[in-house]
């Protein structure tokens, strides 16, 4: 690995800043004063395991930070409790609010109804005999179809006044939200950012995003871009407009607005849920609930749930 560039600061000798590229762009790595401080972003236990085993008699003391610690039903869980010992410190969320340290955070849980029987009741039974990936699948692109759904979200960003961030799964998906909310909202500069956009043309996005001046700015992502290691603080509204289940993934994507900016007085998370009928509880419905019960309500984040008919 070679050292890319060394910034002597105020200090009795050298800081390494070790910036190592990956598929989401650079993360930063220091070392100084006997301290190696890495960056391990969605690095999982046998990476973890590599390390450790790799620095046994040049690191001594070694501590293990995360934002996303597993769940203690898994076996990720089981394999780092094996390698560093138990959790020592917890802290969460709210813990942080309240000394000031990020943003106040509320989450808005926008169920969306779109009162179709007939395809609830299908994509039940195609679950219920077993083949949940099909039943998933054709929830997913019964949403992603939906110009109903495509409406709320553009009339959503017509309200914001502030800088925001839409988060997708899919290319064909967020390439079509782009472009009808570049089209039909006014007053708002848009952009789009991929696994294919360059890095020169994420790091101006970024850098234009973080400025409140003139219009407010308005960032569609993937999740895969910007779900983990990226950070705007002027971003004030981040919404969910596709569904996961991944603990690390919703907890990660909420991270990206949690610094704090003069302007902003708190972060809002917009998370939208599909109800195709309420006589059914479909994957996407059952995947909300997952969120608000093991991230929502154990973090302690202030969330309401409204009701809309598509």
């Amino acid at each position: 690995m070679k050292i890319k560039k060394i910034n002597k600061i105020d200090y009795n000798g050298d800081v390494y800043n070790l910036r190592i590229k990956d598929d989401s762009g650079l993360n930063h790595n220091y070392f100084a004063n006997n301290l190696c401080v890495s960056n391990c972003h969605t690095a999982k236990a046998a990476t973890v395991q590599s390390v450790l085993q790799r620095t046994i008699g040049s690191a001594k003391i070694r501590f293990g930070m995360s934002g996303t610690y597993p769940s203690n039903t898994s076996l990720e869980w089981l394999t780092i409790i094996s390698l560093h010992g138990p959790k020592l410190v917890n802290v969460s969320a709210k813990k942080l609010m309240d000394k000031g340290l990020i943003s106040d955070v509320k989450i808005k849980a926008v169920l969306l109804h779109h009162d179709n029987h007939k395809f609830a009741e299908g994509v039940y039974n195609i679950r219920k005999r077993g083949d949940g990936q099909k039943a998933w699948q054709l929830e997913r692109e019964y949403v992603h179809k939906s110009a109903k759904r495509k409406t709320f979200i553009k009339n959503l960003v017509d309200k914001f006044k502030s800088n925001s961030l839409i988060l997708f799964h899919t290319i064909e998906y967020g390439t079509e939200l782009f472009n009808y909310v570049k089209d039909n909202c006014q007053g708002k500069d848009v952009f789009y950012i991929d696994g294919g956009t360059s890095m020169e043309k994420r790091d101006h996005i970024k850098k234009v995003m973080e400025d409140t001046s003139g219009n407010p700015k308005i960032l569609i992502a993937s999740y895969g871009t910007f779900s983990t290691g990226q950070n705007i603080k002027a971003i004030t509204n981040i919404v969910f407009a596709d569904s996961f289940k991944s603990d690390q993934i919703v907890r990660q994507s909420i991270g990206r607005g949690l610094r704090l900016h003069a302007e902003k007085l708190k972060l809002v998370v917009f998370d939208l849920v599909d109800i195709f009928h309420s006589d059914f509880k479909t994957i996407l419905f059952k995947q909300y609930e997952s969120r608000r019960d093991d991230i929502y309500k154990k973090q302690q984040y202030a969330f309401d749930e409204i009701k809309v008919k598509l």
